[in-house]
């Protein structure tokens, strides 16, 4: 039988919470660290042409109040098919909020364009503001379904 001798378990977090990790203090911090992902990957991970796989960013509803009607929420940056859209440089941003089950979500277009498009909106200050309110909008798009 093998001991460990010496160590405390209760200094361990065990995957709790990663103590280098900041948490964010309100809503709009966490829009804006979204944001701030996501344009870092699109930067790294989107071609100016062609075909790609989607870039998806999430980050999970921490109000009391709104958590059990929307249990998350999210930016993606897609290409549509093209049948739908033949324009190879063509990107689009949408928003989402899913249901805690993520069986349903809510989402809308807020953005589109070739990628230094979407950067240069993505980086644009406001932008965090104007998201927080389309989150806001989709939050009441559930809640009356």
């Amino acid at each position: 039988m093998n001991t460990i001798i010496g160590i405390n378990p209760m200094h361990y977090t065990f995957g709790a919470k990663r103590m280098d990790k900041k948490v964010p203090k309100n809503f709009q911090e966490q829009i804006d660290k979204t944001i701030d992902k996501i344009t870092a990957r699109v930067e790294k991970e989107v071609p100016e042409s062609g075909e790609f796989t989607p870039v998806r960013e999430y980050f999970d509803n921490l109000n009391p109040e709104t958590e059990n009607i929307v249990g998350k929420y999210g930016l993606q940056v897609y290409k549509m098919p093209q049948n739908i859209v033949p324009d190879p440089t063509k990107r689009y941003v949408e928003a989402a909020a899913y249901v805690p089950s993520g069986e349903y979500k809510a989402d809308q277009i807020v953005v589109s364009g070739n990628n230094k498009e979407i950067i240069a909106k993505l980086k644009e200050d406001g932008f965090g503001k104007k998201l927080n309110i389309i989150f806001g909008q989709l939050l009441d798009t559930i809640k009356h379904q």
